[in-house]
């Protein structure tokens, strides 16, 4: 719903004349989506807005959204000629949003696309070839929604080979929009500009049903009744024919080059030709647009006939336009040059401006003029006089003058704001307060209307806060983490009562005429052994502290047991440790903190992003961790700036509020100041004395915080290691913020815990360092993830090579031809001077500073400072930059010898990049030859994890590579070796649920985890058919899962997610199931084994479980054949042995209920 006062502004604004162009001229920046807004949602036609920029295109998205039109019907359209700048593919999220408009307007949806002009103006499909390339799916019972062919029967076999045509890729599973995969007689897509995927599944050709799936779970949430699959790229794949027509036209163009340049060029050619020629998708198809569609055609195309065209600044747009080309006619030429294209014209991919001039129904915002003084043809023109706030800079107390003289003047006023309690206290103080209406949302800048007595003041005049809230994105990328864990053959595993060998795979064996999978794992020569699949639960991968690779014994020797023993006994001393130390502070109690206050809503509302579901969710946890009388100490994880800060802010404000001290510790001065500058500007309209204790404070200001600290005048401190000192004496004291985490030692982070044992602790890590991760995850710790991107922001452009002069010039050239700032990373202080000389050669024009831990600590910081405050280019620097430092301008980084740097340090560095909207650029350069196995292992995990929300996933990957280092002291790093880091795992977890059961003394050899009954002598096949799950990586998850259950909610669970994602169980994993379901049963009904001897089947119980005389009788007359012992069960196993053991089960259970 929109707003009375918005409505009343659209009726008094002239409405454009349909099939003429209209102008409006004299409608400041601010106002034109204001006056637009109601006329747009009236609309029942596409509406595209063109606009200079895409920050400009986002501006107009937000302020629209906070006018109340849906978000459903506003839609941005990025520009995707990344490929022809680079030789990288388009980004998966600026094809899913491009091809969702396209879709969108094909179809003539009452939509506003949001477009600025290089993306409306490049080439793209001709809406007939669209139309042709579509897939339309639907029920056989479901009635057609329209005139078009939509198809309940289709060969699935054709359905897969008209998504490959389309330019889908084969993936599984499907998590991403373009991915597809079959399972049998299921298909799963994930439909180019859809937000959710589909799960297709058939019998025999017809479609049986169609239901949206969750990538993350994989399991179906709803059911429909049509399905539209759209082409995935806006190019169609090649074709032999076309690929023929490319290699003459291509190798003319390429004879005219210098014959030095031929060969790179030729061999790049031959390398795209090959996908070409079998049709398949690739990243550089894009650039061979001119030959995959002879017919041009741009999105102005698909405009229905009689839907308007709206030109915001019709010279600002031929502006930025003509500047498009201009960037990339330079690029194409650079790549020619260096022998990577030959020379290819900007034309060729784009629609000229006069395009638009063409376009009979449109309004222009602005002169009707275009570049070089032209003007632009118009039908009609108003004249509107709206003026911006910005220019009447001045004290609120000047505002409120002039709020006062339009009251006078009769002017109708509205504020819209983020901080109505802050507003409506001014206004009251102002006597102001009958004659103003209070709009909830800033909408980032006011205007004046003077021809209708309308006024609109924002918060950029009140609090000159400017920033918009943006939706967020459609889609994340995060991988579960599950994955990482995943079993390869070739592996190290360790077997719970055989130790360490290495996995060489599954393989299905037939005994006595029974077929199970088993997974084969060998030992020292010629030992091996064949693990069947029901006891998954006993195996365990082995990942080590360090690089070296275990050592591999003999089945029968008696040092695993020792080994084991020696483990677990040193485990025990930790957990004892650490389970005191955590039982303090379970014990300690505070008073609880109490609801929100309004003014916390309000600080809230200040927050220019709108939060994220992950984040949403830290912060109900962290709030209700404060609300609760425990002292709080969560970990709280979130990849490199997914607004981990905000959580912090949120919860030293609740503190504040209640009245005690916060203090929160970063690692360097810098980091520190920055935060410094976030809380103070956020926190200071309230009142909230935030002080800066670091080396940049003079000792006199020093010791008047210290002295604030003490009296309760200052109410929080930020601050390095120097918070630590004893001169630092707090008030009141509540609530500890350690960021990065993983910089700070043990030792550092229990002296602020021990400070008090009624103080909240709140630790934040990107990367968390493992010690912390396991014990987040081994239940001693309350641990918070937000695993999802902010809205706009792009996965970082990550680009691992052999260090090249013309790379480097280049990656640099474009980010400066863009406004943006470099980061230059080195692995060593050695030669730094001669590297920035080197840079400075490539590009002269570039200002360049560096910036090494060597060099005086002030003059670090002011040369990193002056780079934050953009006087240089580009800043040369030792890993000094790696921890949370926010620039948002700096977007492409370069790592030289990359090979030199660990994974989590390469991670943190790659996260100073991508900090806002535009596409990051991150360059790991290695010299070629120089790559160790280890070294090329680390920098494939970073080109696997560029998507967004991958720091987690990494972080398991690294602790594979690097090992988890020394994670709980030297002591514990020989166990740790030992016997593996998740088998040590477990016993941490064994001895901490037993101390906090209250046992103190427990044998050695006791199982670490509860096992059930084995059963793998029952002649059932009982395993996962290769035909029904053919991925060993995913069979092998399933077996775990299946093996690892224990209740039988947890078996229905993973038989309703594998009927949802391969369709109907087939016998022998039936059979698989329900003997799981058995064994629980058993378990918890004191059996220790179930056996065949001959052909009877028997059970043997616990020796602390002995049968009852009566229940022994109960059974004898129940079961025939059955004979019974205290101790022991045996009878005839009959044709079906699975329902022999479910009837005596059953009864037993009953006898013993009864």
């Amino acid at each position: 719903m929109l707003p009375e006062w918005l409505l009343q502004v659209g009726e008094a604004t002239p409405a454009p004349t349909h099939g003429t162009p209209t102008a409006w001229r004299e409608a400041c920046l601010e106002s034109r989506p204001v006056l637009l807004a109601s006329w747009l949602a009236e609309q029942s036609q596409p509406v595209v807005v063109l606009t200079p920029s895409l920050s400009r295109a986002e501006q107009w998205l937000a302020v629209l959204l906070r006018l109340g039109l849906p978000e459903n019907r506003l839609l941005r359209l990025p520009s995707s000629l990344t490929p022809l700048l680079e030789p990288t593919g388009v980004e998966l999220e600026t094809l899913h949003e491009r091809l969702r408009a396209l879709y969108a307007l094909h179809r003539g949806e009452a939509v506003c696309i949001l477009a600025p002009i290089t993306a409306a103006l490049q080439r793209t499909m001709p809406p007939t070839l669209f139309e042709a390339e579509l897939v339309r799916l639907r029920l056989p019972d479901a009635e057609p929604p329209d005139a078009h062919e939509w198809l309940c029967q289709i060969a699935p076999d054709a359905l897969l080979r008209r998504l490959a045509e389309d330019g889908y890729e084969y993936q599984e599973p499907v998590r991403l929009p373009g991915h597809f995969a079959r399972r049998g007689g299921i298909v799963d897509v994930f439909p180019m500009g859809a937000e959710l995927p589909v799960r297709i599944e058939f019998w025999g050709d017809e479609i049986a049903s169609l239901r949206l799936f969750e990538p993350a779970t994989q399991r179906s949430i709803k059911q429909v009744k049509h399905a539209v699959l759209p082409p995935a790229r806006e190019v169609p794949m090649g074709t032999p024919e076309v690929a023929e027509r490319i290699r003459a036209e291509w190798e003319a163009r390429i004879a005219r080059q210098p014959a030095t340049l031929q060969p790179s060029m030729r061999q790049n050619l031959e390398d795209d030709l090959r996908p070409l020629m079998q049709g398949a998708p690739f990243d550089r198809l894009e650039l061979y647009l001119p030959w995959l569609l002879p017919d041009r055609a741009c999105i102005l195309d698909y405009l229905p006939e009689g839907s308007w065209l709206v030109l915001d600044e019709p010279l600002m747009l031929n502006t930025a336009y003509d500047r498009a080309v201009e960037e990339l006619a330079q690029s194409l030429t650079s790549r020619a040059e260096r022998g990577d294209i030959p020379p290819l014209q900007p034309d060729e991919y784009m629609e000229p401006f006069e395009r638009v001039m063409r376009h009979r129904t449109s309004l222009l915002l602005g002169d009707p003029i275009v570049a070089g003084g032209k003007p632009f043809p118009v039908a009609q023109e108003y004249e509107l006089g709206t003026r911006t706030l910005r220019t009447a800079t001045g004290t609120v107390a000047d505002l409120w003058q002039r709020v006062y003289r339009w009251q006078q003047a009769g002017y109708r006023i509205v504020i819209a704001t983020d901080r109505p309690t802050q507003v409506r206290k001014a206004l009251q103080e102002a006597s102001l307060e009958g004659s103003v209406e209070l709009f909830q949302g800033n909408l980032g800048g006011g205007f004046v209307w003077d021809a209708q007595k309308f006024a609109l003041i924002t918060d950029a005049e009140l609090f000159e806060n400017r920033r918009l809230r943006l939706p967020p994105r459609r889609f994340t990328e995060g991988v579960p983490i599950t994955s990482i864990m995943d079993l390869q053959p070739g592996d190290y595993v360790v077997h719970l009562y055989h130790g360490v060998g290495v996995f060489r795979g599954l393989t299905t064996l037939e005994r006595d005429g029974v077929k199970r999978e088993y997974l084969l794992i060998e030992y020292a020569h010629p030992d091996r052994i064949f693990v069947p699949v029901d006891q998954l639960d006993r195996i365990q991968k082995y990942l080590a502290p360090d690089d070296k690779p275990p050592e591999i014994k003999r089945l029968n020797s008696m040092v695993w047991a020792r080994t084991v023993a020696r483990a677990r006994q040193k485990a025990k001393e930790v957990a004892e440790e650490l389970v005191r130390i955590y039982a303090l502070r379970e014990k300690a109690t505070r008073p609880p903190y109490g609801e929100d206050t309004p003014w916390q809503a309000e600080m809230e509302a200040m927050f220019p992003y709108i939060e994220t579901e992950g984040q949403l969710r830290a912060i109900a946890e962290v709030k209700a961790d404060m609300e609760s009388p425990h002292p709080m100490d969560r970990l709280l994880i979130g990849d490199v700036g997914f607004g981990k800060t905000e959580v912090a802010l949120r919860a030293a404000f609740k503190a504040i509020m209640a009245g005690r001290q916060v203090a929160l510790m970063c690692p360097t001065t810098i980091l520190a100041y920055q935060h410094y500058q976030t809380f103070k500007e956020r926190f200071e309209p309230f009142g909230v004395q935030v002080a800066l204790l670091s080396r940049l404070i003079s000792p006199a200001e020093q010791k008047r915080i210290l002295h604030g600290l003490k009296t309760g005048a200052v109410d929080m401190v930020i601050g390095t290691h120097r918070l630590l000192s004893n001169d630092v004496a707090f008030k009141n004291l509540g609530l500890v913020i350690i960021d990065e985490e993983q910089r700070f030692g043990v030792m550092q982070k229990e002296k602020f815990k021990k400070l008090r044992g009624t103080v909240d602790v709140l630790s934040m890590s990107a990367t968390p360092i493992p010690r912390t991760l396991y014990m987040a995850l081994t239940e001693i710790r309350d641990m918070s993830m937000i695993t999802d991107p902010p809205p706009g922001r792009l996965p970082i452009r990550t680009i691992v090579a052999p260090y090249t002069d013309w790379m480097t010039r280049e990656a640099i050239l474009r980010e400066l031809q863009r406004d943006g700032q470099v980061f230059y990373v080195v692995p060593r202080i050695q030669g730094i001077t001669h590297v920035a000389e080197r840079l400075q050669k490539l590009v002269p024009h570039a200002r360049i500073a560096v910036a090494h831990g060597q060099m005086p600590a002030r003059e670090v910081e002011a040369t990193v400072l002056a780079f934050y405050n953009r006087e240089y280019d580009v800043l040369v620097s030792t890993t000094i930059i790696e921890n949370g430092l926010d620039m948002p301008n700096v977007n492409t980084l370069i790592v030289e010898g990359a090979e030199r740097f660990g994974l989590a340090q390469l991670y943190q560095l790659r996260g100073r990049v991508g900090r806002s909207d535009r596409q990051a650029y991150a360059y790991f350069l290695y010299r070629a030859g120089k790559l160790t196995e280890k070294a090329e292992d680390r920098l494939q995990a970073l080109r696997e994890f560029s998507h967004l929300g991958s720091g987690f996933a990494l972080a398991m990957r690294d602790l594979e590579i690097r090992g988890a280092g020394n994670l709980l002291g030297e002591e514990q790093h020989g166990a740790m070796r030992s016997v593996g880091l998740e088998l040590y795992q477990a016993m941490l977890r064994d001895a901490i649920r037993r101390l906090r059961h209250g046992e103190t003394q427990w044998s050695l050899d006791a199982p670490v985890e509860e096992e059930l009954p084995d059963a793998s002598k029952l002649p059932v096949d009982a395993y996962i058919p290769h035909d029904y799950i053919q991925d060993v990586a995913q069979r092998l998850g399933y077996y775990k899962r299946i093996a690892g259950s224990r209740t039988r909610e947890e078996l229905k669970s993973l038989v309703r997610e594998l009927r949802d994602r391969y369709g109907e169980l087939p016998t022998p994993l039936k059979n698989l199931i329900r003997l799981m379901e058995q064994r629980i049963l058993a378990h918890a009904l004191g059996v220790q084994s179930i056996g065949v001897e001959g052909k009877r089947l028997v059970l043997r119980f616990k020796p602390d479980r002995k049968l009852k005389a009566r229940w022994q009788l109960a059974l004898q007359q129940a079961v025939r054949g059955i004979r019974t012992q205290p101790d022991e069960i045996s009878a005839p196993l009959g044709d079906h042995p699975l329902e022999t053991l479910m009837l005596i089960l059953g009864e037993l259970k009953a006898c013993m209920e009864a």
